[in-house]
């Protein structure tokens, strides 16, 4: 897939503040204009308005997508004064610093259906490239609650744009994200021996009364364990059971024990290091 790319990137300082980051997401929103005229170049023009303090890294509409920051520079898209907790966990405490963000044209004078095939495309070609799934999609509505993109996120916008509620609309969209992830060329595999991994995380862990305590998601994902936060219990579960956890500074922790049985690994434990080892635990053959 090659996608064709205007690069118009923003002068304005006030909307390009210059500052380095590392992607951890891809944010998706819409523009809410749906003037004629509003299309990707406009919208990039009022990006660059010097009184203008909002920025993203794409706009893409009927016509084209224009690239108005690098991607490893930071964005003004999803700003706000609190954000979910599900965003605090597994992004940042300011999740502009981690994200890459795509506006949506909705222009009335556009092809609608043009717009949306060429974000599926642009979705697809960034998540490819940092070797990311549909998991690490997000709408602007799932980090601060704004209703953005609208016709993801509220029901009689996506009955008006997509002819759904904005639930299915939203899983419609992530399965043509994935849709098109799978049809990039696959390297050949060749017979390989089995080898030992181990994963060393860039995150730490805690030690309370001799009791270590592991950060849940960080730890359960790379284990291949699949985790879900409800946020008005505020409940975590791996791989579908309930974990007793502690909320520290957006991150949930767990004892190192309990997060191992959940996750069918043994837990090692260096005195010398103060180190945490999880083992897999290797199915008996009886």
């Amino acid at each position: 897939m090659t996608l064709q790319i205007t690069e118009m990137l923003l002068t304005n300082p006030n909307a390009r503040p210059g500052t380095r980051i590392t992607p951890r997401g891809l944010v998706i929103h819409w523009t809410a204009n749906e003037g004629k005229g509003a299309n990707a170049i406009a919208n990039r023009n009022y990006f660059n308005r010097p009184t203008t303090v909002a920025s993203a890294h794409y706009i893409v509409c009927d016509k084209q997508i224009v690239r108005c920051l690098p991607e490893n520079e930071m964005g003004y898209h999803v700003g706000a004064q609190s954000y979910k907790p599900a965003a605090l966990e597994r992004l940042s405490s300011y999740p502009n610093n981690c994200t890459i963000g795509i506006e949506m044209c909705v222009n009335a004078d556009g092809d609608f259906r043009a717009m949306y095939r060429n974000t599926l495309e642009l979705a697809a070609d960034i998540l490819h490239r940092y070797g990311w799934g549909v998991d690490k999609l997000w709408r602007h509505y799932d980090i601060t609650g704004k209703n953005c993109p609208a016709f993801f996120a509220s029901d009689d916008y996506a009955q008006k744009y997509v002819g759904q509620n904005a639930a299915e609309a939203w899983e419609q969209f992530k399965k043509g994200v994935h849709s098109l992830l799978t049809g990039y060329a696959q390297k050949s595999q060749v017979d390989v021996d089995n080898c030992d991994i181990q994963v060393t995380l860039p995150v730490k862990g805690r030690l309370r009364a001799g009791v270590s305590y592991l950060p849940v998601r960080a730890v359960a994902e790379a284990a291949g364990g699949k985790v879900e936060w409800d946020a008005g219990p505020k409940k975590v579960t791996v791989n579908g059971k309930a974990l007793p956890v502690t909320i520290e500074n957006g991150t949930a922790y767990s004892a190192t024990r309990e997060l191992a049985a959940l996750l069918d690994m043994q837990v090692e434990w260096e005195q010398e290091s103060r180190t945490v080892r999880l083992v897999k635990t290797t199915p008996s053959s009886g």
